[in-house]
């Protein structure tokens, strides 16, 4: 409701032109009660032709105008809907620009519920639930009207009018508190839906159905409670608007026959006062029908309000122009949200230009956290990183992510062409690209395929084996051509051919006195370093210089 007033207070001059707009609209309503009093008192009382063919001319006339009027009145409405647009496209940008580290620690984010409530606000805050918000206090014409026909039957149908919004008064709370629970539990079913589809083996052959389907049960028999109880009130809801509707006209008719036999009214002044009673009421009954709607739609609006309040990525800052590949760690410390222990603290390290360091440790270590925090990726709790001599944090994001080499442990593609997936918005340096194909082993990969490097990568690529997936992520990593290279775990889940691309790769990095950093758990790799920090020393990681022995 009160999204509503303030779409309609943004622009004066738009909600001027509306309002009187409905006023013509409601104005040229009047049209056919005054026609049925006139006929009735003039040409069933005097029976002059001529009377009614006016009557029935100007009646015509005035239903056209009051057609093309409601249709430029909609017309009109439907230039706030575009703010629902606006609206889409500031959660679009805002999911865009929200920090990484928010993906990392919020674990419950719903791309399905945010879609939901931006349809929820779309199909409910349109230019018809603006007009019924609109109309609602325009029916104070009909009421006039009514007065001016006998103030009894306008004091009826003012008392008549209250009743929708004490009955809605009483309900309201009963019928939201089940959509809220409906929708809800109707979450929890796409969930479901999403796990049967998404891990569907998982659940066959590690016997986890039965679990998934008394699950369902549960949900579903909660389901179908909420449902037929939201259902039910719903509906009585409705009767009790489309009885006062009826009581009006039974009330109307009854008190208007008796001052019509006593003549105080005409029998066309009684018609009259029905159908403008009818007119007077439907307003109150429509406006209380699309409360329940209204209400959901601010409740959607409110949570998209508050991602819209998620920070943003800082993208101003500095920028090194000629970047060496030097690290510096200091007294770096990480804790993850809700955790009792920190992932790593104390941890001090200098990685010069041309070093190789390799990250060790058991699983849940912290190694992929540290190539985050180095990379920009999550915020660490205390201490410093420096490119070269410049913090991290006084950096440009667009400048590191513009000269890192970066590997994530499990590679994750959108949408679209292999080419794209790999080049991204970057313009392709055919030499270039071919070489990256060739040193990340995808070559024969791509030969094989009859679109090539178009393919599509249908479901995200993630029908695709693990192993091609991290020779496309790694062909995609290449294609930044940074001088910092960071790898998590780059050899996990590859052949022998695709091992040997990474083991390559190293020794150009240690040629070109690039920098490298690698959380792993291969031998090799480990063997190729200068560094070592081994995450599960404690209380704090140990630095190891040179190889280790053995």
């Amino acid at each position: 409701m009160f999204e509503i007033f303030n779409r309609l207070k943004i622009n004066q001059a738009f909600l001027f032109r509306i309002l009187i707009a409905s006023l013509f609209v409601n104005l040229l309503a009047l049209a056919t009660p005054i026609y049925v009093i006139q006929v009735l008192q003039r040409y069933v009382a005097y029976g002059v032709t001529s009377t009614l063919v006016t009557l029935v001319v100007g009646v015509i006339v005035i239903s056209i105008f009051e057609f093309f009027f409601k249709n430029i009145r909609h017309r009109m409405a439907r230039e706030l809907e575009p703010i629902n647009t606006d609206l889409a496209n500031q959660v679009m940008a805002k999911l865009s620009n929200i920090k990484t580290s928010f993906y990392a620690f919020n674990q419950k984010f719903r791309s399905d519920i945010i879609t939901s409530h931006v349809q929820t606000i779309q199909q409910t805050l349109t230019a018809t639930t603006t007009l019924v918000v609109i109309d609602l206090p325009f029916s104070l014409i009909f009421i006039f009207a009514i007065f001016l026909i006998h103030y009894q039957l306008g004091l009826i149908v003012i008392t008549f009018i209250f009743l929708p919004f004490l009955i809605n008064a009483l309900y309201s709370s009963v019928i939201y508190d089940s959509i809220n629970k409906i929708t809800s539990t109707s979450m929890n079913t796409a969930r479901i839906y999403d796990n049967i589809t998404s891990r569907n083996t998982s659940m066959k052959y590690f016997n986890l159905l039965p679990i998934i389907h008394k699950t369902w049960n549960l949900i579903l028999n909660q389901f179908i409670s909420l449902r037929e109880k939201a259902e039910s009130n719903k509906n009585l809801l409705s009767s009790f608007l489309a009885l006062i509707s009826t009581f009006t006209t039974i009330v109307i008719i009854g008190w208007g026959a008796i001052l019509a036999v006593d003549g105080q009214i005409s029998v066309g002044a009684l018609i009259g006062a029905n159908i403008l009673a009818a007119r007077a009421i439907l307003p109150s009954v429509k406006f209380v029908q699309t409360l329940e709607p209204i209400k959901r739609a601010e409740i959607s609006l409110k949570e998209i309000e508050a991602i819209l309040k998620f920070p943003n990525e800082k993208f101003k800052g500095s920028m090194i122009e000629n970047f060496s590949g030097k690290i510096l760690i200091k007294d770096l410390f990480f804790q993850y949200p809700k955790t009792k222990n920190p992932v790593f603290e104390s941890l001090s390290c200098e990685v010069k230009s041309g070093n190789v360091v390799s990250i060790t440790g058991s699983n849940g270590s912290g190694k992929s956290t540290l190539i985050k925090s180095i990379a920009g990726i999550i915020e660490f709790n205390r201490g410093q990183i420096f490119f070269d001599d410049l913090e991290i944090n006084q950096l440009s994001l667009d400048w590191i992510r513009g000269n890192i080499t970066y590997l994530p442990q499990e590679p994750k593609f959108v949408d679209g062409r292999l080419l794209e997936n790999i080049v991204g918005g970057k313009e392709i340096n055919r030499n270039f690209f071919k070489e990256v194909l060739k040193r990340s082993d995808l070559e024969y990969f791509i030969n094989g395929h009859p679109e090539g490097i178009n393919m599509n990568l249908e479901d995200r690529g993630e029908n695709l084996p693990l192993g091609i997936r991290k020779r496309i992520a790694l062909a995609r990593s290449m294609m930044v051509n940074g001088k910092l290279f960071l790898f998590d775990e780059p050899t996990a889940d590859l052949d022998e051919n695709g091992r040997s691309c990474i083991y390559s790769l190293i020794q150009e990095v240690k040629k070109s006195n690039l920098t490298m950093i690698v959380a792993t758990a291969d031998e090799k790799i480990i063997d190729e370093s200068n560094i070592i920090i081994n995450l599960d020393a404690k209380p704090k990681p140990e630095i190891v210089n040179g190889k280790i022995n053995k």
